[in-house]
């Protein structure tokens, strides 16, 4: 009998043994797993990802089974399949049953490097066809058709465990900017408007989170745990953060420049991109900011959240 948690459920839910577990250095902050299997039967692969909790820093709620569920039936993003998913039983009213930290979920495994270690010494013309591709994902990603929204707002499972229930807003990535138009410098298109659209986003785009062929061709954008609703506009800013500004002093200016406006280019052929984004882009980025900032004060205030930050430093010092 298997005594790692993951091999456990594995067990259960395919009938299987584990050859082998391996642990990535990046990735999600779910207990995460790439499993080789033996005496695998009919289409279970031979190898898989486990991941055990994960919850949203919107809502508190594991809910990456069910976005990629929603997202592989609406749309064609290269994203992991859900071979199975559940819960760790508990009695009937514990923490236990209702702690997102029980919940696991197996995922296809995909092939491809993670470009995230990397990003800033690969040959510029990999960067390139990546960052290209990075930008037509998201706009792929907001312009499909059957996840708009009405407001902005976290994501949680509905009562059968598989749906997606839109919750109330919280954080800095509900900040409406009609409340702020008059105090603003600059002319901000109220919610309504294209680039003011609801929309469902990642939630921690960046090439972390990305497996990338030999060319830089993204294979598989992974880890969809803190999915959510925010403005398209502050989605495509926040993300070029991730890809192209925090690279100051690695990359040089000029190809700072000519990777924003690759991301864009390629943004804007699958999702409108309103004349004025790169006015508004600067503001809609200072908000990015408050908003880590906030949800970092977040999690620091309760135990559950100071054991993810925990997590995530350690590997970083890995």
């Amino acid at each position: 009998m298997p005594t790692d948690p993951l091999e456990r459920i594995v067990e259960t839910a395919f009938d299987a043994d584990v050859r082998s577990c391996r642990r990535p250095h990046s990735g999600s902050v779910a207990e995460t797993a790439v499993l080789e299997l033996e005496n695998a039967r009919g289409d279970v692969p031979r190898r898989l990802v486990c991941k055990r909790g994960g919850a949203s820093i919107w809502t508190g709620d594991a809910i990456e089974s069910a976005v990629l569920r929603v997202l592989e039936q609406r749309s064609d993003l290269p994203v992991p399949g859900v071979l199975a998913s559940g819960k760790i039983v508990g009695e009937r009213g514990s923490a236990r049953e209702t702690d997102p930290l029980e919940r696991w979920a197996c995922y296809e495994f995909l092939e491809g490097t993670n470009p995230g270690p990397g990003y800033a010494t690969l040959e510029p013309t990999v960067r390139r066809r990546l960052v290209a591709d990075a930008g037509a994902h998201l706009g792929r990603l907001h312009g499909t058709p059957g996840l708009e929204f009405d407001r902005v707002g976290g994501l949680a499972r509905g009562e059968n465990g598989t749906d997606l229930v839109l919750c109330e807003p919280t954080g800095w990535h509900a900040v409406d900017s009609d409340t702020l138009r008059e105090q603003l410098p600059i002319s901000v298109p109220p919610t309504g408007d294209s680039g003011r659209r609801p929309v469902l986003t990642h939630g921690d785009y960046q090439p972390s989170n990305l497996l990338v062929d030999d060319s830089g061709a993204i294979t598989a954008v992974l880890d969809w745990g803190n999915a959510h609703v925010t403005h398209a506009e502050y989605a495509l800013a926040r993300a070029e953060v991730r890809f192209v500004d925090s690279y100051v002093g690695r990359l040089s200016r000029a190809e700072r420049r000519r990777l924003r406006s690759l991301f864009r280019a390629a943004y804007a052929r699958y999702a409108p991109l309103e004349a004025g984004f790169d006015r508004r882009a600067p503001l809609e980025k200072l908000r990015w900011v408050a908003q880590s900032g906030s949800n970092y004060a977040r999690l620091l205030g309760d135990s559950r959240g100071r054991r993810q930050l925990w997590r995530q430093f350690r590997r970083l010092l890995e």
